[in-house]
């Protein structure tokens, strides 16, 4: 980490998972093991899948507002909140200087679908214009922005397994740039009849009851984590608890696709030049993946064994966020965390000085 750079500390996690809502419920599923998949209804797509199904955002999103969003963007809502009561901090009172670093896979894929259905079937009077704004990606950053009064940078990632990433990057530029002094870092994904056909018809998904690692594909997953981050140094003048220090975030372009495993652990060997106390892995049960994080475990056999959120939680479940999060979950002085992408840039994190 450059000297002359702010740390930047983690004080605020919220999380919606298949697994239940809050770190309480995330922390007991990582130890536990067990994955939370199942038939979904059909009104999802009738899939096998992590779903969301205790989710209520009862109490948190006023009914009339909450009717008038999407199922992923009730998550980051919720997600959200939870990291603002973690922290201990009002957005209300600084939103000039709160931003908003968004990431999703299937973000606006729900609220497509819904759309394009009826206007397919009866033309355009069967297009509702209720659900339209939330067909983009951003709607859900641009709903958290009204939600809680933040008017500082916006932008929203899409990198299909390691959107997360990018958007904690570019909230990590904003701060250390002075363009905000609290970023909230939100990766967010829904489930949709669509998002099952889609990964089913390219045979990406597995007939199993869970996925397993270096298996022959993953499950789809759904739900939202957030961090609200803030320069160390400003989080300790107003007396936060800090769960975490960001150590390092890293980032690799291969040079050809083939080329993938090399980038991923020039970006691990980075991130933590030596030994890191816990790795979380972002292998999901796809050998496109599961092999890229089998090459790092090879080069590091002494390393801890990886544990994959992923083959508990799903696939796109806030892209990449749900990694970011589970690392945060237990007490250690490192903790590594593995952005292996089917295509584009390879990423590795790693969080310092970890609460639990």
């Amino acid at each position: 980490m450059n000297a002359l750079q702010p740390e930047i500390a983690v004080t605020g996690l919220g999380l919606v998972l298949p697994c239940g809502d809050g770190p309480d419920a995330a922390r007991a599923s990582v130890n536990s093991g067990a994955p939370c998949f199942e038939p979904i209804p059909e009104e999802l797509g009738g899939y096998r899948a992590g779903r969301c199904a205790a989710f209520n955002p009862g109490g948190i999103i006023p009914p009339m507002q909450a009717r008038r969003l999407d199922r992923c963007s009730r998550f980051a809502w919720v997600a959200a909140a939870q990291a603002f009561q973690d922290a201990g901090f009002d957005p209300k009172d600084r939103g000039e200087r709160i931003a908003v670093a968004a990431a999703t896979m299937s973000g606006g894929d729900e609220a497509t679908e819904a759309f394009l259905r009826p206007y397919f079937a009866r033309g355009p009077e069967g297009a509702s214009p209720l659900v339209f704004p939330n067909c983009v990606a951003n709607a859900a950053a641009g709903y958290l922005a009204v939600a809680f009064g933040l008017k500082g940078p916006s932008a929203t990632q899409l990198e299909r397994e390691v959107g997360a990433f990018a958007a904690l990057d570019q909230a990590v530029r904003w701060l250390r740039l002075g363009f905000c002094d609290t970023a909230l870092v939100v990766g967010l994904d829904g489930l949709s009849p669509m998002l099952g056909t889609v990964t089913a018809a390219a045979g990406l998904t597995t007939r199993a009851e869970a996925p397993t690692f270096g298996g022959h594909g993953f499950l789809p997953g759904e739900g939202a984590s957030a961090l609200l981050l803030e320069r160390r140094e400003d989080a300790q003048a107003r007396g936060a608890r800090i769960r975490a220090t960001l150590g390092a975030l890293t980032e690799r372009a291969p040079l050809a696709p083939a080329r993938r495993e090399e980038a991923l652990l020039a970006a691990v060997d980075a991130a933590c030049p030596r030994p890191p106390e816990a790795w979380i892995g972002g292998a999901n049960g796809h050998p496109r993946l599961d092999r890229l994080e089998s090459a790092v475990r090879t080069a590091h056999p002494d390393w801890p064994a990886p544990r994959h959120p992923k083959l508990q939680w799903g696939e796109f479940g806030g892209s990449g966020a749900q990694l970011l999060a589970a690392a945060l979950l237990a007490p250690a002085a490192s903790v590594l965390v593995s952005g292996p992408a089917s295509f584009g840039a390879q990423w590795a994190l790693r969080w310092d000085a970890v609460a639990g």
